[in-house]
């Protein structure tokens, strides 16, 4: 299951609400102390045929 991160409050350059997609990125904030700063959220996935 892919996910993405939600932030619930602010660190660095994200603000409250902002959704991470980036793989790289989540990875870093999941190993990083910010990791309580965010919500992990499923990943929507496209349709098919979209």
């Amino acid at each position: 299951m892919n996910i993405n991160l939600v932030v619930v409050r602010p660190f660095g350059p994200h603000a409250r609400g902002a959704v991470i997609t980036d793989a790289a990125t989540i990875a870093s904030i999941l190993a990083s102390e910010h990791a309580t700063y965010i919500v992990r959220v499923k990943a929507e996935t496209p349709e098919k045929g979209s």
